[in-house]
Formats: C-alpha cells, sequence, structure tokens
C-alpha cells in the first residue's frame, strides 16, 4: 500500500508556504502487517487532491491554489494530527491510490477492508457537524436521513467495522468521541451492532442477509461500488467492471455462494401492492415484481432483515420435521443432517437441493423453507417459488394460501437473473359503446401504465393494470390485465363491488394480486389452448383448479379468430359454441 510519511508531508507544505523549492518524497510503498500506520475515514466532498498533483505539488505553478484546497487541508489538518499521535505514516483514499491505474484501483479496493482494519488508529472526520449527534437532525441532514453525511454513504460501513481503534472527528478537527465509547448511539443510527462495534465482524458471524440491512439506507455515487464496497464486509474477492452496473451485485452475490451455504441470501424482502398505492402519490421509485430472479437488485432488498441470522444445519432440518411433520430424510440433503447443501452455479441456474411444499390449488408454485430465521423466532424464513420448465423463479403473487402437507426435497437450479422471456406485453381497449352501454371509468390503477394512445404496458416490473367500466345505473365490473412469466392474461371480476368510488380499481388490484392462479395462465395459453383466442369469464370469488402443470379455466372458442396479432386487444364478438356467460363479459375477448 501507498502512504504517506507524515512528517515529509508536513515539511513539504512548509516549504511551499515559505517558497523554498524542495523535491521532498512524501510516498513510501510498504506492506500493512508489520507497519504501524493511521488511515483516515471521510466523505468525499469535492475539490479533494488526488495522487498526481498530490505528487508534483512542489513542481506545480498553481501549488498555493492547491494548499488552500478543502481536500489538502483535510490531509493537512490529519497529519498534523498523526504527528501529535507520533505516527510515521498515514494513508487515505483520496491520494494513496492512483485511480489512473485499473489494477491498482482493483488491489486497493478487494484489500481495503484488510487496510482499516490492520491500522493502529482510524481519524473519521465527520466535515459537516460540531458535535456527535445522538438525535437525528431532519432539518440539517434533510438528505442523508437526519444524520451526518458520513453516516449515509456505502463506502464508510466498513470503514466503521473494520478499525479496531477509530475517533471521531469534527469539522474543526476537534475530537467528539470514539467507537467504542459511543457504541450503542452507533448501533441506533446506523443499526450495527454494538458487539460488532466493539469486538469486531469475526465474533459476531452475522449472515448474509444482516450485513445487507446495515447498508440497505446507504448510497454509492456509482451503482457498482454498492457491490464493491462491500467485499471486505462478507470476504469475498473479485475484479472491477466500472460500467457493468447492478450485474455487479449481482457478482458479488455469486461470488459469496462459491465460499458459502448461507441461505439468507434468499431471504430478502419483495414489495407489496401497496407499493402501487405510493406511486399514484408521484412515488414510483420501488419496484413491484412478482417474478424474478432469486438474488436481489442491491442492499436496498435488504431491508428490515437486520435480525435474520443462519441455522446450524441439524437445527434447521429437526425443527423443520417438526413443523412439517414428516421425517428429517424427507427434507435433508445430507441424511447425516451434518451439512447445507452447497451452492452450484450452472447454465440453467443456481443448483441446490431444498425442502419444499407445493399449493392447494397451484402445482408449480411450491413454499421453500431456508435455513435461516429472525432472531427471537424459531421458525425458519420461507419464500415461495414458481417453476417455469426447469427453472424456478422468485415469485411474490401469493397471499392467504396454505401450502399442500407433503413435504418433498428436490434439485432446483434457482434463476438468478431477472430476464424472463420476452420483455413485455401491450393490451389496448376497443369498441367500449358496444359493451351493453358500459363505458371506461377512469382513471387505469396503477398510473403510469397507459400511454396517450390508450395502451396498456405490461412487464415483469409492472405486471398488472385494471381498468374499471360503469353504465349510466352505476353498475361495475373490472378488467385486469396482467403479464407474468412472458405471457399475458385477463381476469374480467363482475362481483358486486364494496366501494363504487375510484377506489374500486384499486381494491380489484389489490384482489387480483393475491390471486393464486396468476402464475400459470401463460401455461394454459400456450399449453392448452395454443394461440386461439378465447373468452374467459372468472368471478374473484371463484378459484381455478390447477391440475398437473396447466389451469382449468371456463373458456369458449370465439368467431374470426386472428392467429397473427401482436398485442392483446378487447372488442366486441359473438359465441359460437360453449356455455354462454352472463352479463358484460359475453362482449369480450382477448386476441393475441
Amino acid at each position: 500500500m501507498r502512504l504517506i510519511k507524515v512528517n515529509n508531508f508536513l515539511e513539504r507544505h512548509s516549504g511551499i508556504r515559505r517558497q523554498a523549492y524542495t523535491d521532498t518524497n512524501i510516498f513510501e510503498t510498504c506492506e500493512d502487517v508489520g507497519t504501524k500506520y493511521c488511515i483516515i475515514s471521510h466523505r468525499w466532498v469535492g475539490q479533494e487532491v488526488e495522487y498526481k498533483p498530490m505528487k508534483n505539488l512542489a513542481k506545480l505553478d498553481n501549488a498555493h491554489d492547491i494548499l488552500d484546497l478543502p481536500g489538502y487541508q483535510k490531509i493537512l489538518e490529519a497529519c498534523n494530527v498523526a504527528a501529535r499521535d507520533r505516527f510515521e505514516y498515514l494513508w487515505i483514499d483520496t491520494c494513496c491510490i492512483d485511480k489512473r491505474s485499473s489494477s491498482e484501483l482493483t488491489e486497493a479496493i478487494n484489500s481495503m477492508f484488510r487496510w482499516y482494519k490492520n491500522s493502529e488508529q482510524c481519524y473519521t472526520y465527520l466535515h459537516d457537524t460540531t458535535h456527535f449527534p445522538t438525535a437525528p437532525d431532519t432539518v440539517t441532514f434533510a438528505q442523508s436521513h437526519g444524520w451526518p453525511q458520513w453516516f449515509s454513504r456505502g463506502w464508510t460501513l466498513q470503514e466503521l467495522i473494520a478499525p479496531k481503534n477509530l475517533r471521531f472527528f469534527n469539522k474543526d478537527w476537534k475530537e467528539i468521541g470514539d467507537k467504542r465509547s459511543k457504541a450503542t448511539e452507533l448501533e441506533r443510527i446506523t443499526r450495527v451492532p454494538a458487539s460488532v462495534l466493539k469486538d469486531g465482524l469475526s465474533s459476531y458471524n452475522p449472515s448474509f442477509a444482516e450485513v445487507m440491512s446495515w447498508a440497505a439506507e446507504r448510497r454509492t455515487a456509482v451503482v457498482e461500488d454498492q457491490a464493491y464496497s462491500l467485499l471486505g464486509l462478507l470476504g469475498v474477492n473479485m475484479p472491477m467492471l466500472y460500467g457493468e452496473g447492478k450485474k455487479a451485485f449481482e457478482r458479488l452475490q455469486l461470488v459469496f455462494m462459491q465460499m458459502s451455504t448461507d441461505q439468507s441470501i434468499f431471504a430478502w424482502a419483495i414489495t407489496k401492492p401497496e407499493v402501487a398505492e405510493s406511486a399514484e402519490h408521484g412515488n414510483a421509485d420501488e419496484k413491484m415484481e412478482w417474478t424474478s430472479g432469486v438474488l436481489a437488485d442491491g442492499p436496498g432488498s435488504f431491508r428490515g432483515c437486520d435480525d435474520i441470522i443462519r441455522m446450524e444445519p441439524q437445527e434447521f432440518y429437526k425443527l423443520l420435521s417438526s413443523l412439517w411433520q414428516t421425517h428429517v430424510g424427507a427434507l435433508a440433503a445430507d441424511e447425516k443432517c451434518e451439512a447445507l447443501p452447497p451452492l452450484t452455479v450452472t447454465n440453467l441456474g443456481i443448483q441446490i437441493v431444498l425442502p419444499l411444499r407445493p399449493y392447494y390449488g397451484c402445482r408449480s408454485v411450491f413454499q421453500v423453507a431456508l435455513a435461516c430465521r429472525r432472531r427471537g423466532q424459531l421458525a425458519p424464513l420461507t419464500i415461495d417459488l414458481a417453476a417455469s420448465r426447469q427453472v424456478y423463479y422468485r415469485y411474490s403473487g401469493l397471499d392467504g394460501l396454505q401450502p399442500q402437507p407433503f413435504p418433498l426435497k428436490r434439485r432446483l437450479h434457482l434463476a438468478y437473473r431477472h430476464e424472463i422471456p420476452s420483455d413485455g406485453i401491450t393490451f389496448k381497449l376497443v369498441g367500449t359503446e358496444a359493451l351493453h352501454g358500459f363505458h371506461r371509468h377512469p382513471p387505469v390503477f396503477p398510473p403510469g401504465v397507459e400511454s396517450r394512445d390508450g395502451l396498456l404496458h405490461l412487464s415483469s416490473t409492472k405486471p398488472l393494470a385494471v381498468v374499471v367500466y360503469a353504465n349510466a345505473s352505476n353498475v361495475l365490473f373490472a378488467v385486469a390485465c396482467g403479464y407474468c412469466f412472458g405471457q399475458g392474461w385477463v381476469h374480467v371480476i363482475c362481483d358486486k363491488p364494496l366501494d363504487t368510488s375510484p377506489r374500486y380499481a384499486r381494491q380489484i388490484y389489490k384482489q387480483t394480486w393475491n390471486r393464486a392462479l396468476l402464475c400459470q395462465v401463460w401455461t394454459t395459453l400456450r399449453h392448452r389452448l395454443g394461440r386461439k383466442n378465447c373468452l374467459r369469464r372468472m368471478g374473484a370469488t371463484k378459484q381455478s383448479h390447477c391440475y398437473r402443470r396447466c389451469c382449468r379455466i371456463p373458456r369458449w372458442p370465439l368467431q374470426g379468430a386472428h392467429m397473427g396479432a401482436h398485442a392483446c386487444q378487447w372488442m366486441p364478438t359473438s359465441l359460437v359454441s360453449g356455455e354462454k356467460p352472463h352479463g358484460p363479459a359475453a362482449a369480450l375477448m382477448v386476441t393475441r
């Protein structure tokens, strides 16, 4: 690692101020093990001085201008503190890494946790406060969750945890506390347990989910650093590929799985449909997904996972066999229950043996138990997976349904990427004047899925839209258009609404979200009905029956089927055969 020689730095600074030429070398390369050095943790705020100008400072025509920059003054004050503490060397990331060299940058990022851990002292500079915070101040620190900015940055998480000795300094470089004495306050601010701050990470052995929860609210300047800043906390190494975007976090998880069987990596939370309501009020940043890969997009998916702990194999299988009322051998990958199954990345996905139970009414959706639990609770955590051919996807469309009492273990291939075949589907609503006097009752819910030309654009991140129709007597029915596993589907809900106000569309949205049928409609359309046009009428209170991997639903062939349509369209039609439905649903059809 490249270190600043403290005395040489101060000597050169004094010489430049006196306008005396000095060619003093301020850098020296040393091994972090066996070298006594202090290290700086800080928030980059602009006007930082990087390696090249710092190295050649005495030769630059604008040297005096650089001396007055906040970034230079920060290093100068840190060297003054280090000199008082009798440190020979100091490290700071602004000028001790030559970021023009990709190999040097990669080495530094992969080594940074170790460098902070091996330092004798860490000076943490809080540039925007005069005192150590004890309560959130949402006025002064509105952009950083009510705390000084240092507490909201991604890189500073490992810089808080790794050092044995850490002291805090205010914006005037006056000491305002240390990590051990402020451990209780720091736990409240960062959610990192006080025992980790006092005794180190290795003594606590947190789960993957818990570590991610500490980083869930933190931000980085570039999206890749959300992953790179966590390498040391997870004890993994990987090359830097700036420009890969969110794939960096995917790579981080895949690398972690090569060295760990920690199943809490799958225990991240999926956003519920209430998020759609927040979109109505202008908050559409969070995404809703019914089907996705089993890996999270980023640390933010692990909000609220700070109490998830790993379970030992024998504890997990013994407890699960009692809860699921079966013998251990039916669940455990290893008959002796001495180890959890390894995770292997294949071209089909992440291969792993997991205990699972199918759901009533939808046998291709499974409840899967993970070897982790909430602190203070005994039951293992579960997630839902939906099968598409040979691959299993994370699924979040079930609420209130019960799994069947037939547990088994199965070797699964888990999709770890979010790409599901096809990139979305478009619905077009037409011909409303022929629908027994019914007309559209705006708006479409949720907002943002309907374009100006009346098309509904759905995808895996916007999988559902509800359109309401009404007549002059204020009789309502709803059309729910959805997208799942690369296929579109339609529900017509004719039940009497509980609320005839504009909130009716929102009520139907929640109802439809909870239906167990959603993940299987595409199988029916593709394998049982082919590409024929069909009419579907399904009351909101009626469960469709699933047989094997196909849903049995009432269907009526329609006259004039157009096989080459690219978008789904509602239009008036007449029935040729089959049971005739009642009410406005008789006049609706969907073509693909």
